[in-house]
């Protein structure tokens, strides 16, 4: 149960950081991005799992989207008192992640090594488990590798969402990662969108070392 509670204080349609400064009246700005690829048809797929995560935080929410051509995302704008932060999913194929998080970040003067989280799929880890870094390698994830590629930099923080191994299936990554879930993986999809929502919250809220502590702990 998320006990995150925003009141109604988006900022005004098309009033980013031209029009309104929002630095100039909150505490702080954070940006979270749910990776995965554009179209109905990649919705369900197991590489769209950060899409899903980012998309149900800022649904338990209640923020409205809104689709911004020159950011080449979806955007979610939410705040409360002098809290404002702004849930992302890129319109671009999960190798172009780079242009729009870089997009996302410069537009909304983002400090990215400490106010940046990126939700992505893991096929390394078992569905249903979670990890959360301060930075690193890529990992082989192609829309980590662009981020890291065009914002120059591996210091930012990731949630990665497991999404269970190809290996005993033998499947090719590549496509596996384009499969859906399981009937039965999707009975247990709720469990692990709350989880990975409640570990959204505590990066918003505590240090990240705290929440590392909490969202890497053993089940």
């Amino acid at each position: 149960n998320l006990s995150l509670r925003l009141s109604d204080a988006r900022l005004p349609d098309g009033q980013g950081r031209q029009g309104l400064n929002p630095a100039s009246i909150i505490s702080f700005m954070k940006l979270i991005v749910g990776l995965g690829n554009p179209g109905t048809s990649y919705a369900k797929t197991r590489h769209n799992i950060g899409h899903r995560v980012a998309e149900a935080f800022a649904h338990t929410l209640k923020a409205s989207w809104k689709s911004d051509k020159k950011l080449k995302s979806r955007v979610a704008q939410i705040g409360q008192g002098d809290k404002i932060f702004f849930v992302a999913l890129p319109e671009l194929y999960m190798n172009e992640s780079g242009l729009a998080a870089a997009l996302l970040v410069s537009h909304f003067e983002i400090d990215f090594k400490k106010d940046l989280l990126v939700i992505i799929d893991d096929a390394a880890l078992p569905f249903g488990r979670i990890r959360l870094r301060a930075g690193g390698t890529d990992g082989g994830h192609k829309g980590l590798r662009s981020i890291n590629e065009v914002l120059a930099s591996k210091g930012y923080a990731r949630l990665r969402v497991g999404i269970g191994s190809p290996d005993s299936k033998g499947i090719p990554l590549e496509k596996y990662v384009l499969t859906p879930f399981l009937s039965e993986e999707e009975k247990n999809m709720g469990a692990l969108l709350e989880r990975a929502q409640e570990a959204c919250k505590r990066w918003l809220e505590e240090p990240i070392e705290r929440v590392m502590e909490w969202v890497n702990q053993e089940a």
